[in-house]
C-alpha cells in the first residue's frame, strides 16, 4: 500500500488498518516528495488518530520506505501480468514509477517493469465524460503523464460514481467502537449521517468487475496538464473505460456498507 501525500500521518494509517484485519505483513511506503497536501488543518481528520494508536508501526511517518522504490521492489518480485494496481488519490506515486530508472530491483525502466508485470490500473478520479475532479486537480502533471503514459489499460471510476454511492450510517451503527473504519468515519463525517464512496467503488471494481454495478464506456481519457480538467473520447478500441452507472446507488452503497462493518 501506497500513500500518495507528504502526510507524516498516512503511512501509519495505513498499517494500523492492516494490523486490525490480520494484514499487518502488508507492505507500506509513502510518498518522498516533501510538502504535498501535508497540512494537518486540513488533512488529519482521522489518519493522525490511526496512526498514532498502539497497532501502527509508523507513529510519526519515521521510517517508512518510499513509494517509488517499494513499487519497484515488489513489482519485480510479482509474476509477469498478475497486479491490478488501484489509484484513489492523486497520481504523482505512479507517475514517479514511471520515472524511475532500473535499479538493484530490475534492469527495465518504470514504464517497462509496469508493462511487464501490470494488467490493470483502476484510478478513481476525473469527472466523467468531461469536467474537474481533486484527485487530478491536485497534480495536474501526474495525472496527465499517468493518462498518456501508462503503458496497460486504465479504468477510471469518475467523481460521479461515487457521489451518489452513500456510506457510512450502518457502519456507525454496527460496528464496535474500536473498529478502525467506524473511527475514521465518525471523525469524518462529524454530524453528517454519510459520505460519498468515491474511493470504495474503485476498489470495489477492482476486486469485482463491473458487473451488476456498472456498465462500461470504452475510450480515452485527455487530462489538461494545466487545472486537471478532463474530457472523454469515444473509441471502441481505445485503452482507457470508465463506469457508467447500472445498479441503483443505494444498493452499491448498502454492499459496501456491509463489507465495512464485518469483523476481519
Amino acid at each position: 500500500m501506497l500513500h500518495c501525500t507528504s502526510s507524516r500521518w498516512g503511512a501509519g494509517c495505513l498499517d494500523a488498518l492492516n494490523v486490525y484485519y490480520g494484514r499487518g505483513d502488508i507492505p507500506v511506503g509513502t510518498l518522498p516528495t516533501s510538502n504535498f497536501l501535508d497540512d494537518d488543518s486540513r488533512y488529519a481528520k482521522y489518519n493522525r488518530l490511526l496512526a498514532t494508536s498502539p497497532a501502527s508501526r509508523y507513529p510519526d511517518g519515521s521510517g517508512v520506505p518510499d513509494a517509488p522504490t517499494l513499487y519497484r521492489e515488489k513489482l519485480a518480485q510479482a509474476a509477469d501480468g498478475s497486479i491490478v494496481v488501484v489509484a484513489i488519490g492523486p497520481l504523482i506515486n505512479l507517475m514517479q514509477l514511471l520515472q524511475t530508472e532500473p535499479d538493484a530491483h530490475s534492469p527495465l525502466d518504470g514504464v517497462a517493469l509496469v508493462a511487464r508485470k501490470v494488467r490493470h490500473l483502476v484510478v478513481m478520479g476525473g469527472y466523467l465524460p468531461e469536467g474537474k475532479e481533486w484527485n487530478f486537480e491536485m497534480h495536474p502533471e501526474a495525472a496527465a503523464v499517468v493518462c498518456e503514459q501508462w503503458p496497460t489499460p486504465i479504468t477510471y471510476t469518475g467523481y460521479e460514481i461515487g457521489l451518489a454511492v452513500q456510506t457510512g450510517a450502518r457502519l456507525l451503527r454496527e460496528a464496535p467502537p474500536e473498529h478502525p473504519v467506524r473511527i475514521s468515519y465518525a471523525a469524518y463525517l462529524g454530524d453528517k449521517p454519510t459520505r460519498p464512496s468515491w474511493d470504495l467503488t474503485a476498489v470495489l471494481y477492482a476486486a469485482h468487475g463491473a458487473a451488476p454495478y456498472w456498465d462500461l464506456a470504452r475510450g480515452r481519457m485527455v487530462v489538461n496538464t494545466t487545472d486537471g480538467s478532463n474530457r472523454w473520447i469515444d473509441d471502441p478500441q481505445g485503452p482507457h473505460a470508465y463506469l457508467r452507472e447500472r445498479m441503483d446507488p443505494a444498493a452499491v452503497a448498502e454492499l459496501l456498507d456491509e463489507l465495512m462493518a464485518r469483523q476481519p
